[in-house]
């Protein structure tokens, strides 16, 4: 009997440390996975930042986009006040 019950305990033992062995790979695994959680919580974060930048270019592509068709606007303008002008003088001249 004592032999049975010296084989039960060797068995407990060496089920004993399967489970301490499974529980350390459990609380690693764990570890790991919150490490990748906030590696992808990074990522997004990047992602969202490189989103706002690029609707910030955007927007201020089309501010400057809009700008030179005004300055096109205004040098048509001068072209043409400068063609009046030219012609004015012409006329005085003759």
């Amino acid at each position: 009997m004592s032999g049975s019950v010296s084989q039960l305990v060797g068995v407990m033992d060496t089920v004993s440390a399967i489970v301490e062995e499974n529980t350390a790979s459990t609380e690693e695994m764990a570890a790991s996975a919150d490490e990748v959680a906030q590696v992808f919580e990074n990522i997004a974060s990047i992602s969202e930042e490189n989103s706002a930048s690029t609707q910030e270019v955007s927007a201020t592509t089309e501010e400057v986009t809009a700008q030179a068709r005004e300055v096109s606007i205004l040098a048509q303008a001068l072209r043409e006040m400068a063609e009046e002008l030219q012609n004015a003088v012409t006329e005085v001249q003759a």
